[in-house]
Order: C-alpha cells, then structure tokens, then sequence
C-alpha cells in the first residue's frame, strides 16, 4: 500500500510505499535525502470542493508550465543505454586500465595484460565496455526509484478519476519534472490516462496497461541483449588465446628440434614454448575472471529492475485503476454526483473512530482467544492423561488374556500328546485284530476244503448203503499201582 509524505525541503507531497518506512529516500522534485516516516494516523477532509481544487490545481499547473516543455507518453527508454556514448566511454576506460598496468609490466599482473597478445586488449574492451553498460544502467533504475515517490494521482485534484477530472490529472503528470518516456511509472500512469479520456472504459484501460507492462517487460529483457553477447563472447576470446599460445608452443618445439644439437637454440626453443603456453593459460584465465565480474551484476541489475516493473503494476492497480470512474447512466446530475462523494467521505470520517475502537476490541479478543487456547490445551492434557490411564488399564487386561491363552495352549499341547499316545496304542491293537482275522480266514478256507471232499465223497457213494457198526467201547479197570487198560 501507498501514503502521502510530504518533502521535509520543498514541502512537495510523495507517494511512498509501506515498505519504505524507516528507510531513507530523495526526493525526485529537490533531490534531497530524508527518512521516511509514516504518519500516525490518516487525516480525512470531508470539505473537499472539487471544482475549487480542480481550479487551484489548473493554476499550479500552469504557474509550473513555464519550465517545462510538453510531453506525451511514448516508448519508454528508462532502462535502454546507448551503444555509441558506452562504447567510447569504454574505449577510454580501457586505454586508462592498460596505462596504469605500464608501471608493473614487469609484475604477473602487468604480464597477464601487457605480454600476452592481442586478446588481452581485446578482453579488457569488451569487460569495459559491459561495466561501462551496467554503471549506466545503474544510474537509469535510480532515476526510476525516484520517479516510483511522485504522487502522479493526487487526491487534491479527485479522489475519482472520471470523465471530467481525467484531463487534468494528464496536466498533472505531464508537468511533473521528469521525461515519462525516462520512467515506467509516469509513462504507464499517462498512457493510462490517455486511453481513459478516449475509451471512457476502465476495462479497456486495463487491457492496455497490461499490453503495457508487457512491452516493459520485453523492454527491460531485450536492453540485456548485448551484456549476454559480451557475457558468451569474453570466454571465446579467451578460448582464442589459447589455441593461439598452443599453436605458438608446437611451433617453437618443432624448431627447437631441428637445432638439437646446438644447446643455445635449444634452450631459445624452449622458452618459446614456455612463452606459449603461458599465453594460452593466462588468457583462458583472464577470460574466465572477466566473464564471471560481468555475469553476477549483470543478472542483479536485471532482478532489480524486473522488481521496479512489478511495483509498477502494483502502483497502478492500487492508485489508477480502482480510481477510475465511469460515466453514470443518463438522468443523474453533477450535484448529485458531489453529494455521493460528500456521503462518501462523510461516512469515512465517522467509521474512522469505530476502526480504532474495532481495533481495540480486536485486541481484547485475542487476549481472550489466548486464554481460550490455553484452558483448551489444559483441558486436553487432563484428558490425554485420562486416555493414557485407559490404555495402561485395557494394556494389562489383554496381557492378562494373553498369560491365559498361554496357559490354554499348554493344557491343549498335553492333550494332544495324550491323544497321540492313545491313537498310537489303538493301531496297535487294530493290527493285532487284523492279523487275527487273517488266521481266522486261513481256518475258513481249511473248513471249506473239507467240506468240498465230503462233498465228493458222498457224491461217489451214490445208491451204496453204508453200514455203521457200534463198537463198545472199553472198559476202565482200577488196578493197585494204578489204571491200566485192556484192549480186546
């Protein structure tokens, strides 16, 4: 968010961030350097008479308009830097460098610039000519930074920007002491204007600033174009000088051979290669140093000023955008217009004091939802406790159930062997029976047989009688030394 603050030196009013508070700024109308500091409370004047304002505003203007000359928006080249005047500032600036490497040119740093070929000079053009750039540059995203305080919508002329009020905030802008195609926020600001005093449209509007910040933004991408190109060229060059020492190496190790015999030429050869290869090493390395020095403020620069088109946007969705008004439908007047804005202001003034007791009550409810949070983690950790107890108590019953299952598999594991014993013994006893039955079988069979003679016996007797005679059977007779038997 943005507040009004007001030059301590020229007494002009600037538009400042939130984020600047407590940092110090300058200011873009005297250049003078001050700390910014937030006022404490926001002053709201419901008296506000805009045709009166819109006057006092069209002599400001005016009064100031003979200093300036016209201006419309157009390409901004806030962050462009010319070629022509950075190459010849570079050209100086690396005649300066080698004349200062002259005194110690029987150093290693004077030998990396002054012994090594061309390549050096070359290397330390193009590490001038990008430092030259970025130093320029720099100077640029200042003047930006500054243009970023201008209050380029001022409340004193309309807290609305409507049809009526549009061209005087153009005037506004256009008299503001700097070039709107120097910065992306006057030149936003103003071709925003201008396409609301011809399109009378606030989405239109919108469409276009966002065309806008677009080709900000491919504007700030393509000013970086030839840093890159310096950036990939300084590590060939020094890639260049590197071959060159190779080739300049091999050559005077080739002809140190051919006079091998002659130990002077040989020891002439020898530092002929020596020489080179120090050249193809040194500018490899010079070349990697400078590349490096312009590749991190290269890309810093390029961060910073991608951040200053993002509080551009900012700035105008925040200050342009939500201001612009409309026409309203057909019937309603100028006056009733001005009593809106009156109501308006009227009822922001007595909310004011309602915002700072709502504020206080908001306090008072944290303190309370403070207290609140600490009854509730009490409260949980009493039932955390009683939930711990519960599990400590449900803990020992399923150990408990545990130990009698134990002793349930124990009595189980008996039984079974037990089991085991009696099924064993059975089969015993069930062996025994069917070998029995295998005796009683063969006894069968024996029976069968005999039956089957008799069968044929009586079969072969046919119609013959059979005489059975009864024989008596002996008698028994007790002796004196015992039974004898006596057969007749």
């Amino acid at each position: 968010m943005y507040f009004q603050f007001p030059c301590e030196k020229c007494s002009k009013k600037l538009k400042v961030r939130d984020e600047n508070v407590g940092k110090k700024v300058r200011c873009p109308y005297c250049h003078h350097t001050m700390l910014v500091k937030k006022p404490e409370s926001p002053v709201i004047d419901t008296t506000i008479d805009v045709s009166a304002s819109g006057s006092t505003s069209a002599s400001r203007t005016s009064s100031s308009r003979g200093g300036n000359k016209h201006v419309s928006s157009g390409w901004a080249d806030g962050t462009e830097v010319s070629l022509s005047k950075s190459g010849m500032i570079a050209v100086g600036a690396s005649v300066a460098f080698i004349a200062l490497m002259f005194p110690i040119r029987n150093y290693y740093l004077g030998e990396l610039f002054l012994d090594r070929g061309w390549v050096p000079f070359a290397l330390v053009f193009l590490m001038s000519w990008s430092a030259t750039i970025l130093v320029l540059k720099y100077f640029k995203l200042g003047k930006q930074k500054d243009s970023m305080l201008f209050d380029t919508l001022p409340i004193d002329i309309s807290e609305e920007i409507s049809e009526k009020t549009v061209s005087r905030f153009i005037e506004h802008v256009k008299n503001l002491p700097v070039d709107p195609r120097e910065s992306f926020l006057v030149n936003r600001v103003l071709r925003g204007l201008e396409h609301f005093s011809v399109l009378k449209s606030s989405a239109e509007v919108s469409s276009r600033l966002q065309s806008q910040s677009e080709i900000d933004a491919t504007a700030v991408d393509s000013s970086y174009t030839i840093l890159k190109v310096f950036i990939w060229a300084i590590p060939i060059l020094g890639f260049i000088g590197t071959v060159i020492g190779i080739s300049a190496a091999v050559g005077g190790f080739s002809g140190g051979m051919d006079k091998a015999a002659d130990i002077s030429a040989l020891k002439e050869s020898l530092g002929s290669v020596t020489g080179g290869l120090s050249t193809a090493f040194d500018t490899t390395l010079v070349a990697l140093v400078m590349s490096m020095l312009v590749m991190f403020p290269s890309s810093s620069m390029q961060k910073s000023e991608e951040d200053l088109l993002n509080w551009v946007d900012e700035y105008c969705n925040e200050n342009l955008l939500k201001r612009l008004k409309e026409s309203d439908q057909a019937g309603s007047s100028g006056d009733e217009k001005d009593h809106r804005r009156l109501i308006q202001r009227t009822i922001d003034k007595a909310m004011a004091n309602h915002h700072a007791e709502l504020q206080t009550w908001i306090e008072k409810l944290e303190g309370i939802g403070s207290t609140l949070s600490q009854q509730v983690v009490k409260s949980w950790g009493k039932i955390d406790d009683k939930i711990r107890e519960q599990q400590e108590a449900q803990l020992a019953e399923v150990k408990e159930v545990i130990r009698h299952l134990e002793s349930v598999e124990e009595k189980m594991t008996a039984l079974q062997s037990a089991h085991t014993s009696h099924l064993e013994k059975m089969n015993g006893e069930a062996t025994e029976m069917a070998e029995a039955a295998g005796v009683l079988s063969q006894s069968f069979n024996g029976v069968q047989q005999g039956l089957n003679g008799l069968n044929t016996v009586l079969m072969n007797l046919g119609e013959k009688q059979v005489l059975i005679q009864q024989v008596e059977a002996p008698r028994k007779r007790w002796g004196l030394f015992g039974n004898s038997k006596r057969v007749r």
